[in-house]
C-alpha cells in the first residue's frame, strides 16, 4: 500500500517537473524566435515592436442604411470599444 503511494508521489513530482521544464523551454523558444526574426512582419529597426501597416488603431466612421430608410453612424475597425 505504502509503495503505491510512494510511486504516486514520484510520479506527480515528476510530471510537476516535467511541465515546469517544458514551460522554460517554451519561454527561450519565444525569446529566440523574437531575438533572430523568426517572424516576418517585424522591423528589426523597431526595437521588436511590429509595425503598425493600418494607421492609428482609432475605427473609422461608418454610416449604415437601416431597412426603413433611415441610417446609422458607427465606428467600426480597430479600437473600437463597447460604449
Amino acid at each position: 500500500m505504502f509503495r503505491l503511494l510512494k510511486l504516486s508521489a514520484y510520479l506527480l513530482l515528476g510530471y510537476a517537473f516535467y511541465q515546469f521544464a517544458a514551460g522554460l523551454l517554451q519561454i527561450e523558444d519565444e525569446k529566440y524566435r523574437r531575438d533572430h526574426g523568426a517572424n516576418p512582419g517585424r522591423d528589426p529597426g523597431a526595437g521588436g515592436k511590429t509595425m503598425n501597416f493600418t494607421g492609428p488603431g482609432q475605427g473609422q466612421e461608418v454610416s449604415t442604411l437601416e431597412t426603413d430608410g433611415s441610417s446609422a453612424s458607427h465606428l467600426v475597425g480597430r479600437g473600437v470599444v463597447a460604449r
